[in-house]
């Protein structure tokens, strides 16, 4: 006999996935890492809705100097509230999917708020709401990142079914 029979169970398997794993360590959605990126990316999604929201009323009152561009700037915003905030569900319900996503907008939203703080020469208070912007992509990033996060929503799981959410 050259290979395992069907009765035999292979290294990898099913079974064996999560045997090195911590019993006491919390998982999915309970771990606190998770919980802090699932609360993080739900405070950027609805930021973002307030910037479209922001966007819909400045154009009803006149103020945009273009409707066109501020109304496909509110749609983009709320097109990624709901990208961020599929990627809070999924990870809420311990599915792993969202993680690349979510990181990618991390990284740039941190790289454009740094820049709009180093080019802040106009004297206007912007850069404060960069600076916050910068802080909460920097922690979401970094909890994203963290090994807690990675062991908690493993890259594999058996009853994955493929979805997002």
């Amino acid at each position: 006999m050259v290979g395992p029979s069907a009765n035999e169970q292979r290294p990898g398997g099913p079974e064996d996935r999560g045997a090195s794993r911590d019993p006491d360590e919390p998982v999915g959605a309970a771990a606190p890492a998770v919980r802090l990126v699932v609360v993080g990316l739900g405070v950027e999604a609805l930021l973002l809705v307030a910037v479209a929201l922001i966007y819909v009323v400045g154009t009803g009152e006149g103020l945009a100097a273009s409707a066109g561009l501020a109304v496909g700037t509110a749609v983009l915003a709320v097109a990624l509230a709901a990208l961020l905030g599929g990627c809070a569900v999924g990870m809420a319900r311990g599915r792993p999917r969202g993680r690349a996503p979510a990181l990618v907008w991390q990284l740039l939203q941190l790289l454009v708020a740094v820049q709009v703080v180093l080019a802040e020469t106009s004297g206007s208070s912007t850069w404060w709401a960069a600076l916050g912007v910068a802080a909460l992509a920097a922690v979401v990033g970094l909890a994203l990142a963290s090994g807690a996060v990675t062991r908690a929503l493993p890259a594999v799981r058996s009853e994955d079914d493929g979805t997002l959410l």
